[in-house]
Parts: structure tokens; C-alpha cells; sequence
């Protein structure tokens, strides 16, 4: 067994901001880190913005909070943010197929910009840590990252491992670097072990984690309801929508930019005012309290920081301020409250189909955009006033801290498994069906069609090839805690060299229903994922069961038989070799993997997983405001 790690750090890396959480182990306390340069002395904010500045040779000028200096458009700069969701090859085709101007051009050009960023992220957590705790170089130190729903090949998994990589985290000698939760899973851990609620054996909630660019729904059953050790476990495959505060952001931008657009004479005054207002911190304040006490206001003005005593009625500035309706403000919230509405009905809606009588005890909301409290209440009107069948005494709530629920709820737990060897998610529902070639006695009644081969060893005997076995299936219950075993028999020919020792195994994917899923790869449905190759060079030839010692018998050979482990993360395949019953790990890596590029890019049918760069789109007169979208400052 590994030693368990000094420190356990958890990274929210977010389209519009990142948050970092952490323990030592020691104490159960987690920490969260709260000083972040572009901060006042005194000030602290525990998520920095996912902003970068490259001044003219490349390099990184400035990050997070020191992207909102006054000086943040000088001519030679460029500011970059919202590069997340580009290092999904779809969202970078479709923002050319639109013509959105000024994003990433390619996965590649995203993968630097979150590389230099998440570098910057990387030492400034280096630095806030090592006050704390000391040196860490000779620490053992596991960084955690969550992932969006909406990532659904491994492609894009596969890039982001490497991104995490480079850009420094996981690269010392005794530190790790992983994908472990969908974000909406470690908030279903967080909110387990934090609300001021009295959960239940068997009660059901729904997590709807709304953040900058996407919202992740998952739906979990308390299995063990102690807040300590919880135990949870997934009802139905996390899904992911393009829903986020940034279409708010986009939206507003488009509010002001029609206005200007109307005035000509004054356009040239306000250049690039539509843009500035909508990343202000005025707005953001205005987005935050909104539905609260303190924001109930029947007009809101925003400071347009060009001439104080600028008056201009028909733009409705009056002394250097612009005024928003309340009815204004609820236009730009309300179709995103709908969007996330009609997902949390689809909730609904697949626990009518197939959890029959069962019910949705509570709805808990978290990110930025689930933290607002206007969100919070037009949920909770709509669902008291037309409660579902499958929801019908709903109980709507905010965690308790929505913006750090998914740093702090990966910390909480990987410690719970460390401290009593168990995660807090029990199990987790296979969002696709994985199989593995094999091949299978040929039968001439269910073999028509398939590839066949002859035994070199066996006179006569007669091969399918290319057969699908499934080791899991879309829907299936996975535990979370236990590898999956599929044991493999190879025969050796005697007195060959090791080299003859290494055998590849073919994993395949398919998204699929689990009742129509094909039986070989000549059938559609199915694509090869990646090739494992097993390697036990280092055995030598005695330990391998000896077969047809009588020649009469047919050709004599060597029988290896070996078992596979299989753990299967929302992230990744993670694979074992075991030879007689021990964990093989000998002179070499005894398993290695490559990824096929078709397969590992397959994505399941398209419903709602790419939506955000649809949706922006989707702004009124957004074309009209290309010039201003935050790309180029």
C-alpha cells in the first residue's frame, strides 16, 4: 500500500474563477486559500479570477486579480479569459464556424493559455502552503482537480492531465497529480458533511452546481448518514448543460451595446463601455446581492467611469452613471433560471421512469451562479407552486459556501478515504459501456459475418476474432472502491526469448443503451479506446503452467495466465497487472497504455453537453459587440 500523503490539495480550476483548498491531515480542519496577488493589503477572497495578460514577447504579465489594474487595456496587452471551455476541440469548432472573433484558434493555443495560468495558480499555492507548513519538496503532497460534467471523451481528459502537468503540479519527486470527482459529485460530499441538515438513510438529493460556464446535475442517495463518515451513492449518470453566470455577463453586454448602438453621436464617448460595464466590479456586486435584502432595488446604477458629469437620458446616464431597471437586471437572470429549470426536470423526470415511487428529497445549490439568492427563490417559487410528482415536498437550499463547495468537497473526500479507507461516494453510475476484444469459439450460427482464425496449437479449432466482452455496462453500479477483474490466459511457445511476453489488450467504448450494444467490432456502436499492453518479460519461463507435454497431445507450450485490474474514475481507465495473486511490479512498468485518437475522442450523442458557446451565441445584437469580448483589451 502507498504511504499516505502529507497534504491533500484540492484545485477548482474554473472558467471565470479557481479555488484552492487544503489540508495537512493532522487536524481536520481545511484551509482554503485566500491571499492572491492584485489584493488590497487587508483584503482576502477565496477564488481567483481566470484571467490572463501577455505583454508583447509572450510572457505572463499579469493573473487573476492583477488583471483588473486600471492599466488592464494599454495598447500592447492582451487579456484572456474563458479559455476552459476551448480545450474542447468542440467548442473551438464551432466559435469558427460562427465567427466569434479573438478566441483560441485551436486546443493547442487553449492548452498554453491554461498552462501559463494554472502555473501562476501553481506557485502562488506553493508559496501561501509552504509559510504554513514548511518546505514541501520532501512532503509527500496529492493535488486533486475536479472536472466538468460536460467532459465526456477522454481526448480532452487526456490533454487536460497533461496541461495539469506541465503547468508544475504533480512534477517533484514525491507529489502526484489527479482527476478525481465531477464537480458536481465533490459537492454532494461537501454538502452532506456541512449542511445543517438532518439527512436521512435513503434520502435522495439533487446537486445543481451552476458555476461560470457550465451546470453539473447529479443525483445522489445517502447510503450512511453519519456526517462524519458519510456514505453516498450516485442514483443516475451526472449530467452537464452549457448554463453559467458568463452568458449573464454576455448578456448584459449586449443590453448596454444596443443602447449605444442607438446613439451614434455618442458611440465614439463610450467605446468599449459595453464590455468594461459588464466585467466591472460594480456589476459583479449588482450580480452577487441580487434577490437579497440588501439588492432589492427598483433602479440600479453602474459608473461609466468616462465623464462624471456626462447626462445623456435616452442612454439613461445621468452624472456619469447609468441606470438599470430591476425588470432589466431579472432579464438577464431569468432565461438562464429557466435553462437550469428545465434540467432539474429532466432529474425529475428519469426518477419518475425509474425510480418509480421514490422521491427527491432536496435541491442543493452551489457555484457562482447557484449561490445567488434569486436563483435560490425562483427555484423555490416554481417548484412549490407546480411541485413534480417525483419532488413533490421539495426542499431547495444553497450550500453553505457555493463557491468553495467543490475544492473543499475533493479535500473531504480523499481524507475520508485516507482516515477510514472508505471515499464518501460509495459508487458512481458508468456513464458508457467498456468491453475488451476478445475471441470466442467460432460458431457458424453466431459468428455469420465475423472475422475467423485457426489455433496454432489445436488442430481444427476455429477462432471468432474481434468479439466484444463488456466488463461494465452504461447504467451499471460501479464501486468506487474496488478495482473490476478480468482474467486473461496467453500461450507461450517454450524456449522463445521475454520479448514474447508482452500481450496487447484492446479496451473499446460505447455510449450505446446497454440492451443494443454490439457483440464484435464489425458491428456499429462500438470504438476502440486504447490498447493495453502487459508485460511480463520479467518471469521466467518455469513459472508458466506447462500444457501438451506428450507430443501425441499436440504442440507443447506455455500457458500464462495473468489478471487485469480495472478502475474506472469519471476521468480515466486506471489498469493493474496481477500475476498469481501479487500485484506484478517488477524491473519494468508492467502496463502501459495507448490511447486510440478515434476512440478516446468518441463523445455520447449529442443532448445538452456543449452548449455554452450555443448559448453566448444565442445573446441578441452579439455580433454587433464581437470587438468588445473580453478576448483582446
Amino acid at each position: 500500500m502507498d504511504p499516505s500523503p502529507d497534504l491533500v490539495i484540492g484545485i477548482d480550476f474554473g472558467m471565470t474563477y479557481t479555488g484552492v483548498a487544503w489540508t495537512n491531515l493532522l487536524t481536520p480542519e481545511i484551509f482554503v486559500i485566500k491571499d492572491w496577488p492584485g489584493l488590497g493589503q487587508d483584503a482576502h477572497e477565496t477564488k481567483v479570477p481566470s484571467k490572463i495578460i501577455y505583454a508583447r514577447n509572450q510572457a505572463v504579465r499579469k493573473w487573476g486579480f492583477l488583471c483588473d489594474s486600471q492599466d488592464e487595456f494599454e495598447e500592447h496587452e492582451q487579456v484572456f479569459e474563458w479559455f476552459k471551455i476551448y480545450l474542447d476541440q468542440g467548442n473551438v469548432d464551432r466559435a469558427k464556424r460562427v465567427g466569434l472573433a479573438d478566441t483560441p484558434q485551436s486546443v493547442e493555443e487553449a492548452k498554453k493559455l491554461t498552462t501559463d495560468y494554472l502555473r501562476e495558480v501553481y506557485n502562488q499555492t506553493k508559496r501561501v502552503i509552504e509559510m504554513m507548513s514548511g518546505p514541501w519538496s520532501n512532503k509527500r503532497v496529492e493535488f486533486i482537480f475536479s472536472m466538468p460534467t460536460t467532459w465526456t471523451n477522454q481526448v480532452i481528459l487526456n490533454e487536460f492531465k497533461a496541461v495539469i502537468k506541465e503547468s508544475g503540479f504533480g512534477r517533484e519527486e514525491m507529489h502526484t497529480a489527479k482527476l478525481e470527482l465531477t464537480e458536481a459529485e465533490a459537492v454532494a460530499v461537501y454538502t452532506v458533511k456541512t449542511a445543517q441538515i438532518r439527512f436521512e438513510k435513503g434520502d435522495i438529493f439533487l446537486v445543481c452546481d451552476a458555476g461560470g460556464g457550465t451546470t453539473d446535475l447529479g443525483l445522489v442517495e445517502i447510503a450512511q448518514a453519519n456526517p462524519d463518515v458519510p456514505v453516498l451513492k450516485q442514483v443516475a449518470a451526472v449530467q452537464g448543460v452549457g448554463i453559467g453566470s458568463t452568458v449573464i455577463d454576455r448578456a448584459f453586454q449586449a443590453l448596454v451595446q444596443r443602447r449605444i448602438d442607438q446613439y451614434p453621436d455618442v458611440r465614439h464617448l463610450l467605446e468599449n463601455i459595453a464590455f468594461t460595464l459588464s466585467r466591472s466590479q460594480s456589476f459583479r456586486s449588482i450580480k452577487h446581492n441580487f434577490g437579497t435584502a440588501a439588492g432589492d432595488q427598483s433602479t440600479f446604477y453602474l459608473p461609466i467611469d468616462v465623464n462624471r458629469d456626462l447626462v445623456h437620458p435616452g442612454l439613461g446616464i445621468n452624472r456619469g452613471r447609468m441606470a438599470f431597471s430591476k425588470s432589466e437586471i431579472q432579464g438577464l437572470f431569468d432565461p438562464q433560471i429557466n435553462q437550469i429549470i428545465t434540467r432539474i426536470n429532466e432529474q425529475f423526470n428519469w426518477m419518475q421512469g425509474n425510480r418509480g415511487s421514490e422521491i427527491v428529497k432536496y435541491l442543493v445549490l452551489s457555484g457562482g451562479l447557484g449561490g445567488s439568492e434569486y436563483v435560490r427563490s425562483k427555484v423555490e417559487q416554481r417548484y412549490k407552486s407546480n411541485p413534480h410528482a417525483s419532488a413533490p415536498n421539495l426542499y431547495v437550499f444553497k450550500s453553505q459556501e457555493p463557491r468553495l463547495a467543490v475544492a473543499k468537497g475533493l479535500v473531504m473526500d480523499r481524507r475520508q478515504k485516507l482516515v477510514t479507507g472508505a471515499s464518501a461516494l460509495k459508487t458512481r453510475i458508468a456513464r458508457a459501456s467498456y468491453g475488451i476484444l476478445c475471441r470466442e469459439p467460432y460458431n457458424e450460427h453466431v459468428h455469420i459475418g465475423e472475422e475467423v482464425e485457426f489455433d496454432q496449437y489445436i488442430k481444427g479449432k476455429r477462432w471468432a476474432i474481434n468479439q466484444i466482452e463488456w466488463f461494465i455496462r452504461k447504467g451499471d453500479v460501479i464501486d468506487t472502491d474496488t478495482a473490476l477483474e478480468r482474467r486473461f490466459e496467453r500461450k507461450l511457445k517454450p524456449g522463445v526469448g521475454s520479448n514474447n511476453r508482452i500481450w496487447d489488450s484492446t479496451v473499446v467504448i460505447s455510449h450505446n443503451e446497454r440492451a443494443v450494444l454490439p457483440r464484435g467490432l464489425r458491428q456499429a456502436g462500438a470504438k476502440k479506446l486504447c490498447v493495453v499492453k502487459s508485460d511480463l518479460r520479467a518471469v521466467e519461463e518455469r513459472e508458466f503452467e506447462e500444457k501438451n507435454k506428450r507430443c501425441w497431445q499436440g504442440r507443447r507450450y506455455y500457458l500464462a495466465k495473468f489478471t487485469i485490474k480495472v478502475m474506472i474514475a469519471p476521468a480515466d481507465l486506471k489498469f493493474e497487472l496481477w500475476f498469481k495473486g501479487t500485484k506484478y511490479s517488477r524491473s519494468h512498468d508492467p502496463v502501459t497504455i495507448q490511447w486510440d485518437p478515434a476512440g478516446a475522442s468518441e463523445k455520447p450523442p449529442e443532448r445538452h453537453v456543449d452548449g455554452f458557446v450555443d448559448d453566448v451565441l444565442e445573446v441578441p445584437a452579439y455580433r454587433q459587440s464581437q470587438g468588445m469580448n473580453g478576448w483582446v483589451g
